[in-house]
């Protein structure tokens, strides 16, 4: 009985882990560049030198690029004399 118990227990405890690193990844998924080094910048410590911050985030912005979990910067409209979404003229 104490076995069953404490496999249960562990059990709850990895899947609360789990569910606890699923929220933390959604958290983070689809920003864009610019939001993450935002986000980066609040949490890394103050008392860290400029450069090495920069530098730790530059190489968590190339991994989650690597990964593709950042979202693309938005483009700007097309113009109204370029082609539409169909390939065909605009005009």
């Amino acid at each position: 009985m104490k076995k069953l118990l404490k496999l249960a227990l562990l059990v709850g405890g990895i899947a609360a882990v789990s569910k606890l690193v699923t929220a933390k990844k959604a958290e983070w998924h689809g920003l864009t560049e610019s939001e993450v080094r935002d986000k980066l910048d609040s949490r890394l410590p103050s008392k860290m030198p400029d450069e090495k911050r920069a530098m730790v985030a530059d190489q968590i912005v190339s991994k989650m690029q690597e990964r593709g979990v950042l979202h693309e910067q938005e483009q700007a409209a097309p113009m109204s004399g370029e082609t539409g979404e169909n390939g065909g003229s605009s005009v």
